[in-house]
C-alpha cells in the first residue's frame, strides 16, 4: 500500500511539474503559440521546462539516471504512439519511464486518445499526457490517461491556472472493432434492370 502511495504522489508532482512547465512555455514564448506549425520548437521549449523542473540536480537520487528525449520510440509496433518528449531512464532491457508527452497543435482525434490510453494500459508509462496548443485560444487543453479514464484539463493562457473540465471513461470510446459487421453485399443494377 505504501508503494502505491509513494507512486500516486510521485504521478501529482509529475503532473504539476507538467503544468509548471507549461506556465513557462506561455510566459516565456508566447510567440510559439501564435506561430503555426510550431510543434517541433514548442516541444523543445516544453522539454527545457521540464528538465529545468524535474531534473535540476541529475545527481539527487530521486532522478539519478533520469534524462528527457525527444521523440523516442518505447514499443517496437508502429501502433504505439510515439511521444514527443519521453522522460526516462534509456534502459532496454527494464525501461522506467514516468512521464510521456505528445504535443499537439489541435484537439485530439479519437484514435489519438485511444493511443495515449494505450500507453497506460499496457504500462508502458506511468502519466502519459498530450497536450493541445490552440493557437488563437486562451487555452491549452492537457489530457491525461488514467486507469480507466482520460482527464481533460483547462489551462488558462492569461491566468496560468489548470482545473480538470471533464473525465472520460474509455469504454465511452467507439471502439471499431467490437461493432457488429453485417454481410451486406453491393448488387449492382444493369442499365436495364435501373428504374428510372
Amino acid at each position: 500500500m505504501i508503494t502505491l502511495e509513494h507512486e500516486r504522489y510521485g504521478m501529482i508532482r509529475l503532473f504539476d511539474a507538467c503544468i509548471a512547465s507549461v506556465a513557462l512555455l506561455v510566459q516565456y514564448d508566447t510567440a510559439l503559440l501564435s506561430l503555426r506549425k510550431s510543434h517541433i520548437p514548442m516541444c523543445y521549449r516544453l522539454a527545457h521546462y521540464l528538465e529545468n523542473t524535474l531534473l535540476p540536480d541529475p545527481h539527487s537520487p530521486e532522478t539519478e539516471g533520469l534524462v528527457i528525449d525527444l521523440g523516442v520510440q518505447i514499443a517496437n509496433d508502429s501502433k504505439t504512439l510515439v511521444p514527443d518528449i519521453l522522460l526516462h531512464d534509456r534502459n532496454q532491457e527494464h525501461p522506467t519511464r514516468p512521464l510521456a508527452i505528445m504535443c499537439k497543435e489541435d484537439y485530439l482525434t479519437e484514435q489519438e486518445l485511444e493511443m495515449l490510453y494505450d500507453l497506460k494500459s499496457r504500462s508502458l508509462c506511468n502519466l502519459p499526457l498530450a497536450i493541445a496548443f490552440l493557437p488563437q485560444k486562451p487555452y491549452v487543453l492537457i489530457y491525461r490517461a488514467d486507469e480507466g479514464w482520460i482527464h481533460y484539463y483547462h489551462f488558462d493562457v492569461e491566468s496560468s491556472h489548470c482545473s480538470l473540465i471533464r473525465r472520460r471513461e474509455m469504454n465511452e470510446a467507439v471502439d471499431d472493432s467490437q461493432q457488429l459487421r453485417l454481410a451486406i453485399k453491393h448488387r449492382r443494377h444493369s442499365k436495364s434492370q435501373r428504374i428510372d
